[in-house]
């Protein structure tokens, strides 16, 4: 393959590796879902206060109190 004479096509520098960016008229703008997603930076920070309050509810034994179960178990009954 040969290599490309545009800058925007090099190398990136291993401080931004994996990192994506979004940027328009040169100017940044906030990253996309997938882009959030599929970058090597997603999931560094702190767990949020949701989620901790989550994981202690599942170590103190609470139960989930979602009716998925329920709800696709009638949807089932009614497809037939």
């Amino acid at each position: 393959m040969a290599e490309s004479k545009n800058p925007k096509n090099g190398p990136k520098s291993s401080a931004n590796a994996g990192r994506t960016s979004a940027a328009k008229d040169g100017e940044k703008s906030p990253r996309l879902p997938h882009e959030r997603d599929e970058s090597s930076d997603s999931g560094t920070s702190e767990p949020r206060d949701v989620i901790r309050q989550a994981k202690a509810d599942l170590d103190s034994g609470k139960q989930a109190t979602d009716r998925g179960e329920a709800t696709d178990a009638a949807y089932q009954r009614q497809k037939r």
